[in-house]
């Protein structure tokens, strides 16, 4: 079929009108999108041509012209990375926030918002709220950088390409969350998100410039010249700026910087930047890359505040339990490091019944604590050097359920309550409290029943010398299986010699591992 000239004319007009149709529809939803994100009156603006294009909730009068809009941008440095304030003189009523906004055209269109320049006692004014400047403009350059990545999005079409860019986006977020950890060092969780972001984005480095001077700089990458200190000139000079973007290499601050970034998380002063440079492939530096710094700027800040906290409850739980056992030490001298020497033995135990790491970890801290309950006990009936009347055996007794009473109140310790509440169960069901059998005995429990008997027969009390390496041994080679677990007296033989050299009295390394632990464990 052949089409005539004149048809071809006509498409082409309805083709311009198309486009024309469709630029002042994106220009209307812009609009409105605007002034629903501001609450305040917008007006938009062809710069190249000094026009209105659009002007949505307030009289058209009462905004500038088109050309004061295009040169106070000028004047004020406003640009696709930065937006710019301005009002007339200083009796004006109206303070405009000029951005430039992206555009499908060969054009900038600046966006044109009013607020009122001071609070109206009256509150008649039609414009936005007052807001103060640095604020102001931290919204605007928010409200910019998502157009921009919004614009970027639509110039992709949403193509599979942008989609695996989301994905692998989202991807290595997830990853980073799940490898944080309130207990490690923020140095090393920095490292290894700035590591994962320079290799995601494809950059020479990739930067946590802390705003306290106090705190380590740390950086993955590297650029031959650029030291430390320079990093620090890279990021905005006030703490209350969140994005820097420099895609000039004619304007580099240093040599070998040609583009750079600097974010940081935008809901108050901020903590650090994350700073990217240098695309590998000499791409400028946008949306995407904005947004993903970001993600990882929260990421840092998160952990860095978590890991402070971390610190301090840590310390706040070893001073407890440090605590604890010296109250227990205190109350019967004779049993001083009692509860350590357990706790090294049970540790002991475990490793050669190849019982897990955090298994071992509360088993340490339940030989420190077994004995908590008796600081409920009366001092007459603890160093009662003769026989003890069913009366008094019911207070020693009772030390195992004083002892969980004490604990129940910390919850970060719940998890140690079966080894302190059934340490003196025994194998064939005549102990207490519960009298369980066998195996209804939790596992840490029976360590600890044969830790605890062997450091009670190696020491010294009241009411009798410490016995002798062959007495114990007897002791344990006749009650295995009948007041012990046989598979846990098995275990102190093959490793009594390492029993035997347990003797240290003081909390050392080994109550921090295992607090740390104890505190990164996500318990109810």
């Amino acid at each position: 079929m052949t089409v005539a000239s004149k048809d071809l004319g006509l498409i082409a007009r309805l083709d311009a009108r198309s486009n024309h149709d469709a630029f002042h529809s994106r220009m209307r939803e812009l609009a409105e999108r605007l002034a629903h994100e501001f609450e305040a009156p917008v007006g938009l603006v062809d710069s190249s041509r000094e026009v209105w294009i659009e002007c949505l909730g307030g009289d058209p009068e009462s905004f500038p012209t088109a050309g004061e809009i295009v040169r106070a941008a000028a004047e004020g440095g406003a640009t696709v990375d930065r937006v710019a304030i301005w009002r007339r003189d200083e009796v004006e009523t109206v303070e405009w926030l000029i951005l430039p906004v992206p555009s499908s055209r060969d054009t900038v269109v600046l966006a044109v918002i009013g607020f009122a320049a001071f609070r109206d006692p009256h509150g008649a004014s039609f414009w936005g709220a007052p807001i103060p400047e640095k604020a102001l403009r931290a919204w605007g350059r928010s409200v910019q950088d998502q157009l921009r990545a919004d614009a970027l999005r639509d110039e992709l079409g949403r193509s599979d390409s942008f989609t695996a860019y989301e994905l692998r986006d989202r991807s290595l977020y997830d990853r980073l969350t799940k490898r944080m950890r309130v207990s490690d060092p923020p140095e090393r969780f920095q490292r290894m998100s700035l590591a994962s972001l320079r290799d995601e984005l494809g950059v020479a480095v990739a930067a946590w410039a802390p705003s306290s001077d106090r705190e380590h700089l740390v950086v993955a990458g590297k650029i031959e010249g650029l030291e430390d200190d320079h990093f620090r000139e890279l990021v905005p000079e006030s703490v209350d700026d969140y994005i820097r973007l420099m895609n000039d290499p004619s304007a580099s601050l240093f040599v070998g910087v040609e583009r750079f970034l600097a974010v940081a998380v935008d809901d108050g002063p901020a903590a650090g930047w994350v700073i990217l440079i240098n695309p590998l492939d000499g791409r400028p530096l946008g949306g995407r890359e904005i947004g993903l710094a970001q993600s990882v700027a929260i990421l840092i800040g998160v952990q860095r505040v978590n890991a402070r906290l971390y610190t301090d409850l840590k310390e706040l739980l070893f001073g407890v339990i440090r605590a604890l056992t010296s109250a227990i030490d205190a109350k019967d001298p004779y049993t001083s490091g009692h509860s350590e020497r357990v706790a090294r033995i049970a540790v002991r135990l475990a490793e050669e019944l190849r019982i897990s790491s955090n298994q071992r970890g509360d088993l340490y801290l339940m030989g420190l604590l077994h004995d908590i309950g008796k600081i409920g006990v009366d001092d007459s009936v603890l160093k009662k050097r003769g026989a003890l009347t069913p009366d008094e055996y019911r207070q020693i007794q009772a030390h195992v359920q004083i002892g969980v009473q004490i604990l129940s109140d910390l919850k970060k310790l719940h998890h140690l309550l079966p080894g302190v509440a059934h340490h003196h169960e025994s194998f064939d069901g005549s102990g207490y409290p519960s009298g369980l059998v066998g195996e209804d005995i939790p596992l840490e429990a029976r360590v600890l029943a044969v830790a605890d008997a062997f450091d009670a027969m190696s020491s010294t009390r009241p009411y009798r010398r410490r016995l002798s390496p062959f007495q114990i041994d007897e002791i344990f080679r006749k009650g295995a299986g009948i007041q012990w677990d046989p598979q846990v007296v098995d275990a102190l033989f093959a490793c009594r010699e390492d029993v035997d050299r347990i003797t240290q009295k003081g909390l050392g390394e080994s109550l921090k591992q295992v607090v740390d632990e104890t505190l990164g464990r996500n318990r109810s």
